[in-house]
């Protein structure tokens, strides 16, 4: 960890081993084609990168904190708030906090391992959607909530022990946003300008919470005003 990183709250990682798994879906012509990816062994943010965590690194970096970002008064009158997930992040203000800290981003493969694990799961936890197992538009509203604290919804952990891959906040990864080799896939977003999104988000229903959905955003991309944005999880190389 850098000298700078030293002063962030620990990361709590979570090793995924070597080998193939399934990466893709035929189902959109941006997730696809389906095929057989081979990784090395990595680690991986088990939860995504909290409230706390930022305003530490801000504080550290005299970074200006993001849109939305909760207020002293409401942290103090709500501590709980600490530990939900940051939001309203662009990809520069991501890699920024991940250098710092001494990591980096995961890469596209790496999180879509994570969360699908070997057998192609569509959600971290199986093949069906559960609302008792992640946050989104279908249940969010019914709750009256948006982002929820990372100790929140533990039954949606994946095959590797990974916690809010689906929902929550929509994660930024290192990759620009390209059709995968052999896709036929043709849009003015999948030219390489703009970086890859996943997981969706408390804001987007469960399709967009899918393990291989993907879509790309510019890097200065923070969300908006009412619909929250983006947030990130940090991986390491072993």
């Amino acid at each position: 960890m850098s000298a700078a990183g030293q002063g962030a709250l620990q990361h709590d990682f979570v090793r995924i081993p070597a080998g193939s798994f399934l990466m893709g879906s035929d189902e959109f012509d941006l997730e696809g084609p389906e095929r057989t990816v081979e990784l090395p062994a990595f680690e991986i943010d088990r939860y995504p990168v909290t409230v706390e965590q930022y305003r530490r690194f801000a504080a550290a970096t005299d970074r200006e904190l993001p849109a939305d970002f909760p207020t002293v008064p409401v942290l103090e009158a709500d501590p709980s708030r600490l530990l939900h997930p940051v939001e309203r992040v662009s990809w520069h203000d991501a890699l920024a906090y991940a250098t710092w800290a001494g990591y980096r981003l995961p890469s596209e493969a790496e999180w879509e391992r994570a969360s699908r694990g070997v057998d192609g799961r569509r959600w971290p936890w199986g093949d069906r959607f559960d609302e008792a197992r992640a946050v989104v538009w279908d249940n969010a509203k019914a709750l009256g909530v948006t982002t929820v604290a990372i100790d929140q919804f533990p039954g949606g952990e994946s095959a590797d022990g990974v916690r809010h891959l689906a929902g929550n906040v929509e994660e930024w990864v290192m990759d620009a946003l390209l059709p995968y080799p052999g896709s036929t896939h043709k849009s003015p977003s999948a030219d390489g300008s703009c970086r890859v999104l996943r997981g969706g988000s408390w804001f987007y229903t469960n399709e967009y919470a899918r393990g291989s959905f993907r879509r790309g955003a510019l890097p200065e991309f923070t969300g908006y005003d009412g619909a929250g944005g983006p947030g990130f999880r940090c991986a390491r190389d072993i």
